[in-house]
């Protein structure tokens, strides 16, 4: 199979960094408030808030009666404003607020349309295939990520008329699982998988435990009859545990978040955040569709579909971005969504529509200034140009 270049990295641990100069994102508004440069003389350039919306050093916050607002600065302090009042954004107004856990203005402001940046370059080797066709169940959770559970529930697609799966684990720890359809939940899926038909399995006494930091080969098998061999999935998935110090580090940070004076879509994307900075991609995703539920934030769709491509469920990623461009997104979040898009055209080889996506990414990008992501999506579309003439019927 061809080896060719087109996921990105999502952000590390190691790559939180606070911005040069002060700024702040609004997380939740309620009422008519306003923004303006300080200084009365330069009132006309008056403007409406807007969420997720970024603001500067030295802009006034004007909220009337019974507005409210709640900011983010860069200095990782959460501001809670009540009309009628003026606020000016400066280090001193910021310091004033909650101190809140490390990385949550990073996993909060949009980027380049997106609520986790990129860290490394976008052009980097993946597996081309020819659609999303698999044999056997696929895995869906968890898959290629870092888990808390030395025991995680595993949820997979149902395959019609299965009576038994095994689940093969190889690695540090070893085992062959079989487990009769009949004990297992299927059916239509909830949360992330609404859509699909689904089988979940909370594991027993029969699942070994898994070591700390040691990673575990699993593949997903069935049978439609008793007599039958078994059938199992092209597809080999990788899970380690977390240590236990990364555990304890992680589990501190949720408590503080779970915690903090915030509306419930804005803890939930600070969760999603530190899962996904974690490599927790599993429980990322579920926390960035929870957030969803609760606010429609175009920049957090966007990242989770960016989250579906990272583990290789390319479908899904597709129906993210789709979904961001039904709507009515800002420019920022329609070329991310447009440059996601054309990623999955390209694992799936449709590599016209993928130079397409990538050349309209370039475009939006370059209307906002947005340099360095415009030349990526420009390199992605010359990467693709010479394959145009093999595209899948």
């Amino acid at each position: 199979m061809a080896l060719i270049a087109i996921l990105f990295l999502l952000a590390s641990p190691g790559a939180a960094q606070k911005p040069a100069d002060l700024t702040a994102v609004m997380t939740r508004i309620e009422g008519q408030v306003t923004l303006s440069p300080e200084g009365r003389e330069q009132f006309r350039s008056v403007r409406r808030a807007a969420l997720r919306q970024v603001i500067r050093r030295g802009e006034n916050v004007h909220l009337p009666a019974g507005a409210r607002v709640e900011l983010i600065c860069s200095t990782e302090n959460l501001v809670s404003l009540n009309g009628p009042m003026d606020w000016v954004l400066d280090a001193t107004a910021c310091g004033r607020g909650l101190v809140l856990p490390e990385s949550s203005y990073q996993n909060s402001v949009p980027h380049a349309g997106r609520l986790l940046p990129r860290n490394g370059a976008l052009l980097l080797e993946f597996e081309t295939r020819n659609g999303d066709g698999n044999l056997g169940p696929v895995l869906l959770s968890p898959r290629n990520t870092a888990v808390l559970d030395p025991r995680p529930v595993l949820v997979w697609t149902r395959v019609p008329d299965a009576i038994e799966y095994e689940i093969a684990l190889r690695g540090p720890v070893a085992a062959s699982i079989h487990v009769a359809a009949e004990d297992l939940h299927c059916g239509h899926g909830s949360g992330p998988w609404h859509d699909l038909d689904i089988c979940s399995w909370a594991p027993s006494g029969k699942w070994p435990s898994l070591e700390p930091e040691k990673s575990v080969s699993l593949r997903i098998g069935y049978r439609q009859a008793l007599a039958a061999s078994l059938r199992e999935a092209r597809e080999v998935y990788e899970i380690h545990l977390f240590s236990v110090n990364d555990q304890s580090i992680v589990q501190e940070r949720l408590r503080r978040i779970a915690t903090l004076p915030m509306d419930k879509a804005s803890r939930l994307l600070l969760a999603a955040g530190a899962y996904a900075q974690g490599g927790l991609y599993a429980d990322a995703i579920a926390a960035y569709d929870e957030a969803l539920k609760d606010q429609e934030v175009p920049e957090a769709r966007v990242t989770l579909g960016d989250l579906y491509l990272t583990i290789g469920l390319t479908a899904l990623a597709d129906r993210e971005y789709r979904q961001v461009l039904a709507g009515t997104p800002d420019l920022a979040a329609q070329a991310a969504a447009e440059l996601g898009l054309g990623q999955v055209a390209y694992i799936r080889k449709l590599f016209s529509d993928a130079r397409a996506r990538f050349e309209h990414a370039r475009d939006l990008y370059a209307t906002l200034g947005l340099s360095a992501e415009a030349e990526e999506a420009r390199e992605a579309a010359v990467l693709v140009q010479d394959q145009s003439g093999n595209d899948l019927p």
